[in-house]
């Protein structure tokens, strides 16, 4: 198998030839210090003094040594002209030697605070390089990670071959140490399950295998038992290469990646690994898929409750809304019958009461005659409609008549799932123990801890009488999944919903390295929050009082007070600016086809070269890049990849599935985007658009689209979708419309929760000031952006 290549031929000249100056540059780079010019000045040779003089300038571009055969004739005349003219014909590879340079190298490091790359150095780069390797990313950003970590350490950089070496040599050593690991502790039980997934089960001939790489999004009953039935396969397959993954210590990446590798593989192609190979990619894969499994499982638990939790609301409003017409009838009614019948008996007492010609006897006895005639008063009705409509009763009610479409959902999920209660919640966690123990089978000794004290009421109702289990289930199932989303149930095994701390550095790496991780990170100054507090408090004191200052004196043209004391702020108007129209500077013809857009994009950032394979040590390129451009428009422009290989002359249907299958990754995807951004960051034409030179604006906002299979990340929204379901697709622009991020989430999360996600996405676009919709404002991103050294402007 040929070596792996992780930079291509034109990047590694790029880096092992001298760069190229420009004008500015020159004088940047070989305008050299007092001390250096004195250094120079002491060599008795003139190749000497122009080979010392190229050294230091080309060290101070790059931190990295040449040969002075390499050197640029541009650069070398600059220098001689600095030297009196002279001397420039006499730099050749034979006229500086080997002793001298070296001598001369230790001189230029102890200038610039540099030590040479050397064993100890190496040692080091090398524990680096292997901590990488946990996370299983790309050769070519381990090698750009190692450059950026040697000059932070101050040594100089090595040769190319070199540092391709060591990463090399450490990515064979570290699946070496993991078929080690695989062949020693893998018992022939256990291999023999994981090459059960192998075996055909089905009349399709389909393999265990590749029925266990789908997993559905459905909520319906049918497919939620599928799911099911999945996840104990997959359950027992975990339970039984459990110790073997604790000794492989992968990590949640490293599992991603083997796993991945299964995903896009079809079984005669893993059948072709090594036997430790391919036992390490199905671990992987088991393992990565009974995570997902959980998260799923989880997720549709999520949704099913809100569903039911709406509907449930919905229909009890509507008929709370119905009976408040018939009560209001009924009051009508009432209203009439006590103007009737008391109200009027009154009035006529009130009238012989104060008539004069009758005595007392009299009066007395024709009240009695209006007090014994039958006047019928109903209250019966309206006092039921008041009793009915009183406290939560009637709610109640709605949920146990609806509780059952729940169950048959969520009660496969909830005995399935091993969820993990945190503190203050033990109350919960017994309930869910005893609905497993009982497989579900509740009764009046089912615990009621965790309910509050009306829900108790209703479930157990009087003394003696009947135990309302469907409604004790709805209130189970609510309960749980208002734990779940915050955070007070966790799922160990998962992605999403695993505790807090699992998330974080370890509390006891945080302990023993918080000062090196702090400083790592260049958040030193957060050390101690108390004094760091104290200095947020007086300068947000200032900006107050600043503010205010403002407004009293008149002096913001913006805030407006009124009469009442009440203010009002008005937005500025935008600024009518004039300008020639550009159609003059645009092609003749109004149509460019895409192919060639692309193509033209490519060649100048090289955007499809980050279009690298899923695997590692892959090191075959792809041999035509119109394969390349044919999968960004067929999936870009859903045309699809069938058809998309029928109108593309040349390309096979299998060739341009196998490209978008291995090397159309999401991460790919975004590391092509980031070089197109980078390259349109370096042009002169976008900065016209930039309102002030020192300071970046950009901005985030969703847009919804509409979702027509099943999916979890999708939400119904009357507003955007009608009676469809759609998602929010989150894109982060600048004013120089450069789209540097984008997400894609479900349309009922608040946006506000992926506004940090994007502002640390790369470090091309270096926002100073950012700003959303309300929907994107939060808090919590106030004082996380300013700490991070963004202005929020919402």
């Amino acid at each position: 198998m040929p070596k792996m290549n992780i930079l291509s031929a034109a990047e590694r000249t790029e880096l092992e030839k001298p760069p190229v100056f420009n004008s500015v540059e020159l004088k940047r780079f070989f305008e050299f210090p007092v001390a250096l010019l004195k250094t120079a000045e002491k060599m008795r040779k003139p190749a000497n003094r122009l080979g010392f003089l190229l050294m230091c300038g080309y060290f101070c571009s790059t931190r990295r040594f040449f040969l002075p055969g390499d050197a640029r004739q541009p650069d070398i005349e600059y220098i001689a002209r600095q030297m009196g003219g002279s001397g420039s014909k006499n730099l050749n590879p034979n006229a500086y030697g080997d002793r001298d340079r070296q001598r001369h190298q230790k001189i230029i490091l102890e200038h610039y605070g540099f030590q040479m790359f050397d064993r100890d150095a190496e040692r080091l780069l090398r524990a680096e390089v292997s901590d990488m390797m946990r996370g299983h990313l790309k050769p070519r950003l381990i090698f750009g990670r190692c450059l950026d970590f040697l000059i932070q350490n101050r040594v100089a950089l090595p040769t190319t071959r070199r540092l391709t070496e060591i990463i090399r040599s450490e990515l064979n050593a570290k699946k070496r140490v993991l078929s080690r690991i695989v062949e020693t502790q893998l018992v022939p039980e256990q291999r023999h399950m994981l090459d059960a997934l192998f075996v055909a089960e089905d009349d399709n001939n389909r393999y265990r295998l590749t029925l266990l790489k789908k997993i559905s999004q459905s909520t319906k009953p049918g497919k939620v038992k599928e799911t099911i039935a999945d996840f104990y396969v997959l359950s027992e397959l975990y339970e039984m290469i459990a110790p073997v993954l604790s000794n492989l210590d992968l990590g949640p990446e490293g599992v991603r990646y083997y796993a991945g590798s299964v995903m896009k593989s079809e079984v005669f192609q893993l059948k072709r690994r090594a036997r430790a190979d391919l036992y390490l990619h199905i671990i992987a894969f088991v393992t990565h898929q009974y995570r997902r499994l959980h998260d799923v499982l989880a997720d549709i638990l999520l949704s099913a409750v809100q569903t039911f939790r709406n509907s449930a609301q919905r229909y009890y409003k509507e008929q709370v809304f119905e009976r408040k017409k018939t009560q209001s009838e009924h009051v009508s009614n009432l209203l009439e019958n006590l103007d009737t019948n008391v109200f009027s008996v009154l009035r006529e007492i009130r009238t012989l009461a104060h008539y004069g010609s009758l005595s007392a006897v009299q009066k007395v006895d024709r009240i009695q005659v209006l007090l014994t005639q039958e006047r019928e008063v109903k209250f019966d009705q309206i006092k039921a409609d008041l009793r009915e409509d009183s406290g939560d009763s009637q709610y109640y009610q709605v949920l146990e008549s609806r509780s059952l479409r729940l169950q048959n959902r969520v009660t496969p999920i909830l005995k399935a799932l091993a969820l993990d209660a945190g503190s203050g919640h033990a109350a919960l966690a017994d309930a869910i123990r005893h609905f497993k123990e009982t497989d579900g089978i509740i009764g009046r000794k089912a615990p009621v801890d965790f309910l509050d004290g009306p829900e108790r009421k209703a479930v157990l109702g009087n003394s003696g009488g009947e135990f309302k289990t469907s409604l004790y289930k709805a209130f189970l199932f609510l309960h749980v999944a208002s734990a779940i989303k915050a955070g007070n149930l966790n799922l160990a095994l998962s992605y999403k919903y695993r505790p807090l701390d699992d998330y974080l550095i370890n509390s006891d790496r945080w302990k023993r390295e918080k000062a090196q991780l702090l400083e790592r990170a260049g958040m030193s100054e957060f050390t101690t929050p108390e004094t760091l507090l104290k200095t947020l408090n007086a300068a947000l004191q200032s900006h107050y009082q600043i503010t205010n200052a403002h407004a009293q004196k008149g002096e913001n043209p913006h805030l407006k007070i009124m009469p009442d004391g009440t203010f009002r702020v008005a937005t500025p108007a935008k600024d009518q600016v004039e300008s020639e129209p550009l159609q003059s500077c645009f092609p003749k013809r109004h149509y460019v086809p895409f192919a060639q857009i692309i193509a033209t994009v490519n060649q100048h950032c090289g955007s499809l070269e980050e279009l690298t394979h899923w695997q590692q040590d892959h090191s075959r390129p792809i041999s035509r890049k119109s394969i390349l451009l044919a999968g960004v428009m067929g999936l870009g422009c859903g045309i699809g990849v069938q058809k998309m290989a029928r109108i593309s002359p040349g390309i096979t249907e299998r060739e341009l599935e196998h490209a978008i299958t291995w090397r159309f990754s999401l991460d790919n995807l975004i590391a092509a985007n980031d070089r197109v951004v980078k390259a349109m960051d370096q042009m002169k034409l976008p900065n016209i658009y930039r309102r002030s030179p020192e300071k970046l604006h950009t901005a985030s906002d969703g847009q919804k689209f509409e979702v027509r299979a099943e999916s979890l990340n999708a939400n119904h929204s009357f507003k955007y979708f009608g009676k469809g379901q759609g998602i929010s697709a989150y894109t982060f622009t600048d004013e120089r419309n450069l789209l540097w991020h984008s997400l894609v989430f479900s349309a009922a999360e608040r946006e506000s929760a992926y506004v940090i996600d994007g502002l640390m996405h790369n470090d091309v676009v270096k926002s100073d000031i950012h700003s959303t919709d309300t929907h994107g404002y939060s808090e919590a991103i106030f004082g996380v952006t300013h700490l991070m050294g963004f202005s929020y402007a919402p």
